[in-house]
């Protein structure tokens, strides 16, 4: 998308998710592909009813009391993925690119940060991911010091909420928080995944781990209602559409 070609794309869409990311490792290389490529897609789906970008809560600046604190969307911006460090900065930018073009094209526009998103489609997400990890005899990497907590959101949400995400798009651009109901820390969804499937979860402390962030849902809660599924209820679907258990597992 950085080279503006959109040449191949139709132009009368009525109404646009935007999801894709390019983590090249090079900041400035990263900037262009995820920042300057998603304003240019606006610029070519410019005729569109509403506009979805998909964000992330990695671009908050970890608060004192983290993983402890709740993030808010009117909370200082920062970042931290200690798994890929360009990946706040690609965020962080983009959202910058997407808000002046929603006012510059006057096309209406979310911005939603996504938490812990998991589902049957793609690689799986996080409990998915774990499953695999346990599965190779593998631990799960956790901070030094703590275990994660984040707000995962599964597919069945997923899917109906883009929905309603688009419905609330406004210029400017609505900022809000895309997670579940509900804080998780990556021990509790490992162990679970574990009850479910029969595998051997363990944890080791590492400098590099999978972070997360636990989301004040306030906003999206008002905007667009809560969720349909606990996250329990969300594996428990995403594992027996995979066939790694049974329906009535």
């Amino acid at each position: 998308m950085d080279t503006g070609d959109n040449s191949s794309l139709p132009d009368d869409f009525t109404h646009v998710v935007h999801s894709a990311l390019n983590l090249s490792p090079d900041y400035d290389q990263a900037i262009t592909n995820n920042a300057e490529g998603s304003a240019l897609l606006m610029q070519h789906c410019r005729k569109a009813k509403a506009f979805l970008h998909v964000s992330s809560t990695c671009v908050y600046r970890p608060h004192a009391d983290h993983p402890n604190h709740a993030y808010a969307e009117t909370d200082p911006l920062g970042g931290l993925a200690s798994y890929a460090e360009v990946y706040p900065i690609a965020k962080i930018t983009s959202e910058g690119s997407v808000r002046a073009a929603a006012r510059m094209l006057d096309l209406p526009t979310t911005i939603a940060r996504m938490n812990v998103g998991y589902s049957w489609t793609g690689h799986g997400g996080l409990p998915v991911m774990q499953y695999q990890t346990f599965k190779a005899g593998q631990p799960w990497l956790t901070p030094l010091g703590y275990h994660n907590i984040g707000s995962p959101i599964g597919g069945v949400d997923i899917a109906d909420q883009a929905h309603k995400l688009l419905e609330i798009a406004t210029v400017p651009a609505t900022i809000v928080n895309w997670g579940g109901d509900d804080p998780v820390t990556d021990q509790q969804m490992g162990e679970y995944v574990a009850e479910l499937t029969g595998v051997t979860a363990s944890f080791v402390e590492s400098p590099v781990s999978f972070d997360s962030f636990w989301s004040d849902n306030t906003r999206r809660e008002q905007l667009i209602g809560k969720c349909s599924q606990h996250w329990k209820e969300g594996v428990r679907d995403t594992f027996s559409r995979l066939g790694l258990i049974g329906v009535a597992d």
